[in-house]
């Protein structure tokens, strides 16, 4: 099936069952006010073949990253209770089962860190990349909960990217 095919697939996937994610903020933060170690936890609760080890410092600031068994990457910026860059990316394959199980964690994503209104802003640029998928798609969201979002899609590398950033 075609990758249009297969994003529409999801919105038939049903109601997801996502757990709310129990992070909490630290006020006066500068950051998201996500605990990094509690974020760690619910990732690899909701996928246990994410391991996060610690990659190079970016801009001085620590870098926790996993790839899950299909490639997608999760990438944690920020100190523990200050994450200034919460980033997950997927690079679209030719397998629909994979394609499916991967948008529901991206979903699941974008529930954890933008709660209802980070899932409808998800489910509304996964249904405009269904329209054309060999188009470009940049889509920025800011949220109630002082967290910027951003959903780009490059369709020459088939790479679907969710990043949350404070704001």
């Amino acid at each position: 099936m075609s990758l249009s095919v297969t994003i529409r697939n999801i919105f038939l996937v049903g109601i997801l069952s996502i757990s709310c994610l129990a992070a909490y903020a630290q006020n006066g933060s500068k950051g998201m006010r996500l605990n990094r170690n509690v974020l760690i936890k619910k990732l690899t609760e909701a996928d246990s073949s994410l391991v996060f080890k610690q990659d190079t410092d970016i801009s001085l600031l620590p870098n926790f990253v996993a790839t899950d068994a299909n490639g997608s990457r999760a990438q944690l910026i920020g100190k523990p209770d200050e994450l200034a860059i919460v980033k997950w990316t997927y690079v679209f394959t030719a397998d629909e089962k994979v394609n499916l199980a991967e948008l529901q964690k991206l979903a699941w994503f974008a529930n954890t860190l933008g709660d209802q209104e980070g899932l409808d802003w998800f489910f509304a640029q996964l249904a405009e990349l269904g329209k054309d998928y060999k188009k470009p798609l940049l889509e920025i969201k800011m949220f109630d909960s002082k967290s910027k979002g951003e959903i780009s899609y490059s369709p020459k590398e088939k790479v679907l990217t969710i990043t949350f950033t404070p704001w």
